[in-house]
């Protein structure tokens, strides 16, 4: 009688790049948000520091194009897809326009200076926020990325209907690069996609990040990260010598807005070293820094809603401790402990998942 060989197959390691990624993104936005609204005085040397968090904005926006090729690019077909993905983006300008409306008349913003810009003139008013120039809280990433995702299922399609689909939409972002960069545009639909006359995040240039992420993910992530490195390395070195050979300031954050070309490749530089770092840190055993890596995929898996549930932290803490702003230093902290302890049966499966 032949015997019956049970093999077992061990099961396949879990990429968790897009979480580590996204995860620092919201870590360092939660920290410029934390710094910029508590008017720390910081000196030289940790604004240069400040620079490492401010790719998490490029981040923010490119991870949100990465999950739109991970969660769906493989599906059997890219109609359902589409509609639960343009749902997502109208949910997402839904809350921008619903916080901002409930703000509106509820808050004294007599409190945070940063609004006169609005109250002092009469252009705090409902109607300008709905007709966007106006805001009332600057959440507005939310509705370029809102824009974004509703439009993703159109990238699916190329993926799934178009042959040679990554070298197609490459192609396509070169074509965006020069329309966005090599031309200048006039009218009220360019005026409208390069924000001349709202206060969104431009869809024109931001557009390029989204794009970006999506691609990343669909060339590979960890599989390909030596010619990330290898591919942004010398971008980087080309716009250093350009920005040095031009006089211009060598911080990528004096390039985001208007975003430009050199923050772009700074952004993708580093997020390339951090390919790097994330795959050494999870080859060591300390239980501390694992504890740590799985508190950074956590907040990344939620990032969005860290992100708006943040936001009313920070404006309920100038709101109730107004001048004394450095305590987002305490509320911030302590709201992201209390959103942890909350889903604590989830952030246990963070401890114990390290494959």
């Amino acid at each position: 009688m032949q015997k019956t060989i049970n093999t077992i197959i061990p099961p396949k390691k879990r990429n968790h790049f897009i979480s580590y990624i996204k995860g620092y993104s919201i870590i360092a936005v939660l920290l410029i948000h934390m710094i910029d609204w508590s008017n720390v005085a910081i000196g030289p040397i940790s604004n240069w520091f400040k620079e490492l968090l401010y790719p998490g904005v490029f981040f923010f926006m490119a991870t949100s194009g990465s999950v739109v090729y991970i969660a769906y690019a493989k599906s059997e077909t890219w109609i359902k897809p589409a509609k639960k993905l343009f749902w997502r983006g109208l949910q997402l300008v839904g809350i921008y326009y619903l916080y901002n409306i409930i703000k509106l008349f509820i808050y004294d913003f007599s409190k945070e200076p940063f609004y006169w810009q609005f109250t002092n003139n009469g252009k705090m008013t409902w109607q300008n926020i709905l007709e966007l120039k106006a805001y009332s809280a600057p959440i507005s990433i939310l509705l370029t990325i809102g824009v974004m995702i509703m439009f993703s299922p159109i990238l699916l399609f190329i993926s799934k209907k178009i042959k040679f689909p990554n070298l197609f939409i490459s192609g396509l972002v070169t074509v965006l690069l020069y329309a966005v960069y090599g031309h200048i545009w006039n009218g009220p639909v360019a005026d409208f996609l390069f924000a001349r006359n709202n206060i969104m995040f431009p869809i024109a240039t931001w557009s390029i990040p989204f794009l970006a992420g999506y691609l990343l993910a669909s060339f590979g992530f960890e599989e390909k990260k030596q010619w990330w490195l290898t591919i942004f390395v010398l971008l980087m070195t080309i716009f250093l010598y350009l920005q040095i050979k031009n006089e211009l300031d060598l911080k990528p954050s004096n390039s985001m807005y208007p975003l430009q070309p050199y923050y772009m490749v700074a952004s993708l530089f580093f997020v390339s070293i951090l390919f790097y770092l994330f795959s050494w840190s999870e080859k060591l055993s300390f239980s501390l820094l694992k504890k740590k890596l799985a508190v950074i995929r956590f907040l990344g898996d939620y990032t969005l809603s860290v992100y708006i549930w943040h936001w009313i932290v920070v404006d309920s803490t100038i709101w109730i401790f107004y001048p004394n702003t450095k305590m987002i230093w305490f509320t911030v902290p302590f709201f992201l402990i209390i959103f942890i302890i909350i889903k604590r049966a989830k952030f246990k499966e963070y401890l114990l998942n390290q494959v």
